[in-house]
């Protein structure tokens, strides 16, 4: 069975209040409402991930949180180092990625697209609540399908 990889971005998150901290911004409607849309997808489309790797910022909890109709009993783990992290810090929180089955890594741009890229030497444009499926075989990753919103 092939290594697969799911790479998302955070739902749309609220800038309504100027005070909160960027780690702090919550979902705004459209997040809240994109979150189990993206998760139903998911879902029929036999995409389920084994693990999540997410976040540790208000706005991807809440994302995996509006997916939780669909994710629930998922061994989830929330990772710091995804949170504005480089490609080679998104890269290190995938060493321990699920060997036979889908891993999930939710988090934000411009790590997810600069992710997608560097593994698959190809340019996905990732909106917010978007989930592309990376697929490995001997070693290399293609890039099978992306999920946006506003195309499902």
């Amino acid at each position: 069975m092939p290594r697969k990889l799911i790479v998302m971005r955070h739902a749309k998150s609220s800038w309504n209040n100027p005070d909160l901290a960027d780690h702090d911004r919550p979902l705004n409607k459209r997040g809240e409402r994109d979150s189990p849309k993206i998760a139903e997808e998911i879902s029929k489309r036999n995409w389920t991930p084994d693990l999540i790797l997410l976040s540790s910022s208000t706005r991807t909890r809440q994302t995996l949180d509006g997916m939780g109709n669909r994710f629930d009993g998922i061994i989830s783990e929330i990772r710091p180092g995804i949170y504005h992290g480089t490609v080679q810090d998104l890269l290190a929180e995938l060493d321990n990625m699920v060997e036979d089955g889908t891993t999930m890594i939710l988090g934000h741009n411009p790590g997810s697209e600069l992710l997608i890229k560097h593994l698959s030497g190809q340019w996905h444009t990732m909106p917010t609540a978007s989930a592309a499926l990376l697929v490995e075989s001997n070693g290399i990753w293609e890039v099978e399908d992306v999920l946006r919103p506003k195309e499902i």
